[in-house]
């Protein structure tokens, strides 16, 4: 099934979530070969891309299109002046965290904390927009306190900001990731919008994205930690036939982070992703230690060797 965010027409309607730490441009390059029809940059500060932050553009690095920036922030002004900025205008659609529970975020009144204050989303949304002359969506929680859902009218104040496509992650702030997600919200949201709505969360089986596809009715669907180590996740869940070999996987991944960041830092980003790929695979352990005494990229590379040489994962219907 196709989606269309705005003026831009996906070709399907699974999406790959912005995660801290993981969605860096190699693993979205990695996640788009496999299928995802839209990337997500890891979230950027509004107030970091204006002042100059260096540590903001190798976040902004991409070669996947489509690819959606997320920033945060809760002042429209900077939302308006990043989103302004050249080096987003190259992207797609423009996102808005809504949904970040990390305390030193919702502390500056950013991220899951913005769900307080439906009028200001709506300023948020409108100043994204008018400085990005692109798409805008806004990724939120189910609310912050357990049991007080806040989805609906902050979806419907992004509506009213100019929203093209709100994505919804039914987990309060107080769950942080733990838990269920509860996907009758999405379909509250789904109800009261007429925007598409984009569901995230628990999706990691194709029965998984069936059983959320009937709860909520939704648009699109995002998957988040099941794509961790598993890009071709994408692949299983369209019914694609692939051949996933990781070790190519990690060398492209690796050379792609290469061309925007020293080797140091991409052997520090290296090391929870070796730790995704080896997830299920009998090595796992040794693999995930390793990783953690890992001094330099060389190491790195030779842990690849090690564990993943001659290692294939097949699926689909036609393999």
């Amino acid at each position: 099934m196709s989606l269309a965010i705005g003026n831009v027409k996906l070709e399907g309607d699974l999406i790959f979530a912005p995660i801290a730490g993981f969605s860096d441009v190699g693993f979205r390059f990695l996640c788009a070969e496999y299928g995802a029809s839209l990337t997500c940059t890891e979230l950027v500060s509004a107030k970091g891309l204006v002042y100059g932050n260096k540590g903001t553009d190798p976040l902004l690095a991409h070669k996947d299109r489509p690819c959606t920036v997320q920033l945060f922030g809760c002042d429209p002004e900077f939302m308006f002046r990043a989103a302004a900025d050249e080096r987003v205008r190259d992207f797609d659609i423009v996102d808005i965290n809504l949904g970040c529970p990390v305390k030193k975020v919702f502390n500056n009144k950013e991220g899951s904390a913005l769900m307080q204050y439906p009028s200001l989303i709506e300023e948020l949304v409108q100043a994204a927009r008018e400085g990005s002359k692109k798409p805008v969506t806004v990724k939120l929680r189910a609310g912050i306190t357990m049991g007080k859902p806040l989805a609906v009218p902050c979806a419907l104040a992004a509506e009213r900001g100019g929203a093209s496509a709100v994505t919804v992650h039914p987990r309060y702030r107080e769950q942080f990731y733990s838990g269920l997600a509860d996907h009758s919200i999405t379909r509250d949201v789904k109800q009261a919008v007429r925007i598409p709505v984009i569901a995230n969360g628990d999706i990691a089986s194709a029965e998984d994205l069936q059983r959320v596809k009937r709860e909520t009715g939704a648009d699109g669907f995002m998957i988040a930690r099941a794509a961790l180590g598993r890009p071709y996740i994408f692949s299983e869940l369209s019914g694609r036939a692939y051949v996933f070999k990781p070790l190519d996987a990690i060398c492209t991944h690796i050379d792609m982070l290469l061309e925007c960041m020293p080797a140091k830092t991409v052997a520090n980003l290296m090391k929870p992703h070796i730790c995704s790929y080896a997830k299920g695979f009998g090595f796992a352990k040794d693999a995930r230690r390793a990783a953690a005494e890992a001094k330099c990229l060389d190491d790195i590379r030779l842990i690849a060797e090690r564990f993943f040489a001659g290692v294939e994962v097949f699926g689909g219907e036609n393999v």
